[in-house]
């Protein structure tokens, strides 16, 4: 492999040819991306047009913040206190550096 490289970098010609392939290929990708970002832009832009004149017409649903409410409650029994600790997981093995002695039934 590195001989192939030796070989295409000893050629002058072969070297300028390839760099001008790479630029091409990074114009056209950038120029696929532009056309994406440009459409996703006249999607939003006709979006917030009909929210905005068709918002008396056709009215957003409204949110029960309640049932959300609940939700949050229940995942935050999962979130833990201290974001520096781990979770273990492996509830069959104890901890070896643990200070608390496992109760065996």
């Amino acid at each position: 492999m590195e001989e192939i490289i030796e070989r295409i970098l000893s050629h002058p010609l072969l070297v300028v040819c390839l760099s001008l392939l790479c630029l091409l290929l990074l114009f056209s990708i950038l120029k696929g991306l532009l056309k994406l970002a440009i459409f996703a832009l006249a999607v939003g832009v006709l979006f917030i047009g009909y929210l905005h004149f068709f918002q008396e017409d056709y009215p957003l649903p409204t949110i029960d913040s309640e049932k959300f409410d609940a939700i949050k409650e229940g995942l935050l029994n999962y979130v833990p206190s201290e974001l520096n600790s781990t979770w273990d997981l492996n509830f069959s093995m104890p901890d070896k550096n643990s200070t608390i002695t496992p109760r065996l039934p």
